[in-house]
């Protein structure tokens, strides 16, 4: 199994869940990790689940921004 099958295989398939993690990077954004971390739990998402989520979440953004800055460098 190559990397973008693994890829695939892994990608979350619960479209609310992936909505809630989406708002609640926003929200990280906005007013940092705790209050994204209350958002998530409030809606079910545990304390462990929610910082492994926020941190992957920022990981990828940070590296799209440095990818995206090498190309235009």
């Amino acid at each position: 199994m190559d990397e973008m099958e693994r890829r695939q295989q892994e990608r979350r398939q619960d479209h609310q869940t992936a909505s809630q993690i989406t708002e609640a990077a926003a929200l990280q954004r906005a007013f940092g990790s705790d209050a994204a971390q209350r958002f998530l739990k409030l809606r079910g998402i545990g304390d462990e689940l929610a910082q492994e989520l926020l941190i992957e979440n920022y990981d990828r953004r940070q590296e799209a921004r440095r990818a995206k800055l090498a190309s235009v460098n």
